[in-house]
């Protein structure tokens, strides 16, 4: 029979059974708000909280989560605490994890081929090494997913992936065909210069990475098809016509795309392209979506944006795009690009857009929901409801406020990372 423990991490104090010795919390009286009685199933975990994000704008006051086989068993009242069970009493708000689209975290720079156009067969699982730091740093920014995906150098990159930061689980072996419509792709060299992050506005015919641009940007080109945007397109409509492996499926609707596109006209091609085709998914780029061109055509094209990550010196007309895009009912999520950026950037791109007036609802969606529906997750994760991955943080406070910090990490209803262990 396992007994339930207290741990003070913060402002948090945690009754954990046998989860907290495992982590070597500190010992403490058995809680009066649990008790473990001989023979429970051990595999269920009760998660009792001052706030229970469930989902965007839906909040439960002293709320009880019950996670059961790793998976979310319901989610009420702390009315319904089954005193029998395991609980864990957080005196602060419980989320579903962060999920980070966009990044190469753990894949050693394996993601990109400078001597093919085309990658349709490439998958991003292959080069996904769980036992890389990245995948700790990222639990301890409450990130519980990451889409890993490769950049915009390939005109089709070939299958991203998303995968747990904990455990080594691959959630989405095969989740959305990388695309590429930006300059970057188009005759490349493995010689070609470049500029670094930060360069000032107007140092490149693409949008600067203070306006959300790309952070590298090819500054001449090599002979490698396609040399062109019209032989980009042309490609591209080729290979979707012949509909062969994961571009007929894409074509069908069975899998998502995500098309990199920076500048106003390679957002209004990605968008037309992929009307054109009948794709669905994301569009990783468009900086400066408040454009009123802009934002009709990617409302019209049903794409979700992946933006991000903002820097300091981040444009205020860049940042204002995820308010117009959510506005339109256009769904946002935000890119991480680990490991150049730091996990804990997520939140901070996070913080930046709802300063320039992003809805809170829209802010938090980027970080959870529509983040799992732009990677093709959303049945398993991105929100607290039953029959979704116990995938969960234990904040101090609220977390789309920087003050805030991540105490426990819970990844398929396991602990995977605590403060006080970190310590």
């Amino acid at each position: 029979m396992s007994l339930a423990r207290r741990s003070h991490v913060g402002s948090a104090f945690l009754a954990i059974g046998a989860l907290a010795a495992s982590i070597g919390a500190h010992s403490g009286q058995p809680s009066n708000e649990s008790a473990v009685a001989s023979g429970a199933p051990a595999e269920v975990l009760q998660v009792r909280a001052r706030e229970l994000w469930t989902s965007a704008g839906q909040r439960i006051p002293d709320g009880l989560l019950v996670v059961s086989d790793g998976r979310i068993r319901s989610v009420g009242s702390a009315r319904d605490v089954d005193r029998a069970l395991p609980l864990v009493w957080h005196d602060g708000v419980v989320t579903a994890g962060l999920i980070a689209c966009r990044t190469q975290s753990g894949t050693a720079d394996e993601l990109q081929d400078d001597t093919r156009t085309v990658m349709g067969a490439a998958r991003g699982v292959h080069a996904f090494e769980p036992a890389s730091r990245d995948f700790q740093r990222a639990l301890a920014a409450g990130i519980t997913s990451m889409a890993i995906a490769p950049g915009p150098a390939n005109l089709v990159g070939g299958l991203t992936c998303v995968v747990k930061t904990a455990g080594g689980r691959v959630l989405e072996p095969e989740a959305t065909l990388a695309l590429s419509l930006t300059g970057t792709a188009l005759g490349r060299s493995t010689t070609q210069g470049g500029f670094s992050f930060g360069n000032a506005e107007g140092a490149s015919a693409l949008p600067g990475p203070a306006e959300g641009g790309p952070e590298s940007a090819r500054g001449t080109r090599g002979t490698r098809a396609p040399t062109s945007y019209p032989g980009a397109l042309a490609t591209l409509r080729e290979l979707f016509a012949r509909g062969e492996g994961p571009f007929g499926r894409a074509k069908r609707g069975d899998l998502l795309v995500t098309i990199d596109a920076w500048d106003r006209h390679e957002v209004l091609r990605a968008a037309q392209f992929a009307r054109e085709q009948g794709l669905q998914g994301s569009i990783r780029g468009a900086p400066l979506a408040g454009d009123p061109d802009v934002l009709a055509a990617l409302k019209a094209s049903g794409l979700g944006v992946i933006v991000g990550p903002y820097s300091a010196a981040q444009t205020r007309r860049s940042l204002e795009s995820v308010k117009g895009l959510a506005e339109a009912g256009v769904p946002v999520a935000f890119a991480l690009d680990a490991p150049e950026h730091a996990p804990l950037e997520l939140r901070l791109s996070a913080a930046r857009a709802l300063r320039s007036g992003a809805p809170r609802e829209a802010v938090w969606k980027a970080l959870s929901e529509d983040a799992a529906r732009l990677v093709g997750a959303a049945e398993s994760i991105g929100v607290l409801a039953p029959g979704h991955d116990a995938d969960f943080v234990l904040w101090s406070g609220d977390p789309l406020d920087l003050s805030s910090r991540v105490l426990a990490v819970y990844v398929d209803g396991k602990l995977a990372w605590s403060a006080s262990a970190d310590d």
